[in-house]
């Protein structure tokens, strides 16, 4: 009797002592970053953001997880790698609807002194090229974006030729991808193409750089705004979403979104990484439905056979052959 006692003694204390190993774990938080200018380069300018939310909120380890590749980032997402995002608009929406990730603030950058939550898509050709008038101009010449899966660096752009009738695998003489948006700008500069698409304000900024004058480059389509000063092609569509993802703690979300909406322009935070400061998750249905017009991830039309995959899709081809073969060998017989 004694010894029963003492080993269920054991079993509830071991029912105590797992959860609070669970615990430990539970405490580091990753913050998943989109990483388009590099890993080194997206630590410098988002680590004073996490350290902002570390000093806030004890008993929490906050980890920047830095992501050079959007599949990745959606990939891990799905996989449940981390419990806060920062992404682009298209990768958000990937996110929700496959993930059940969702968007607390909205990004407030700062472009020149001025407060921007919402960007769209330049496209501009070398001032030189005197027949690149139109985006209709583009049939039969060489184009080139930032990233297949980008936001302001292609997807926005899509929309836009394919509602003015141009499909640019179709149309375009080649489509290329630089896999970043100076690439794209410089490109066009030295006329290695056509043309290009980059999210906006990137004209500005290189330029405010010294590294390309304005007057180089022609707008294609270009877009008058009063209240949004830089050169934009396309219409404008909410900045990067600060989401999170569901199996996050709800009060440790509203801790997490209640310090990030205390940054101001002049905090350490904000400065590093350029930015004023969060708004309120702003409306992101007009992007869901720009992709869902795209058809692309995660709203891609379907075949039949795309609805298999691994063993299941392998027997389905190989029924199929079979099949084919039956059919063409009674044809002979006959």
């Amino acid at each position: 009797m004694h010894r029963h006692f003492k080993l269920a003694a054991a079993v509830v204390l071991l029912g105590y002592i797992t959860p609070v190993s669970a615990t430990a774990e539970d405490k580091q938080i990753i913050i998943a970053v989109r990483a388009h200018s590099g890993e080194q380069h997206a630590i410098k300018k988002w680590q004073p953001t996490v350290d902002r939310l570390n000093q806030s909120i004890p008993g929490f380890q906050f980890r920047l997880q830095p992501y050079t590749s959007l599949k990745q980032q959606r990939q891990d997402g799905e996989w449940k790698k981390y419990h806060f995002v920062l992404t682009n608009p298209a990768t958000y929406i990937a996110l929700e609807k496959n993930a059940g990730a969702k968007a607390l603030l909205t990004l407030i950058n700062d472009r020149t002194g001025m407060a921007q939550s919402r960007f769209g898509s330049v496209i501009f050709t070398h001032v030189d090229h005197s027949d690149i008038v139109s985006l209709k101009d583009l049939s039969g010449k060489n184009f080139m974006g930032v990233n297949p899966l980008g936001f302001g660096g292609w997807l926005v752009a899509l929309h836009e030729f394919r509602k003015q009738g141009i499909e640019p695998r179709r149309d375009f003489a080649s489509l290329q991808f630089a896999g970043n948006q100076p690439d794209v700008v410089y490109a066009v500069r030295d006329k290695k193409v056509h043309a290009g698409v980059v999210r906006t304000d990137m004209l500005e900024r290189l330029a405010a750089k010294g590294r390309i004058q304005l007057t180089s480059f022609r707008i294609l389509n270009q877009q008058e705004n009063p209240d949004f000063p830089f050169f934009h092609s396309t219409p404008l569509y909410p900045e990067w979403p600060f989401a999170v993802m569901p199996h996050t703690a709800p009060e440790l979300s509203a801790q997490v979104k209640q310090v990030l909406a205390s940054i101001h322009r002049a905090d350490v935070a904000a400065k590093a990484g350029k930015y004023m400061g969060w708004e309120p998750a702003l409306d992101y249905q007009p992007v869901k439905q720009l992709m869902q017009a795209l058809g692309v991830e995660p709203f891609a039309r379907k075949t039949i056979l795309s609805h298999f995959s691994g063993w299941s899709g392998g027997i389905i081809v190989l029924i199929i052959t079979m099949a084919v073969l039956l059919y063409i060998f009674r044809k002979k017989i006959r």
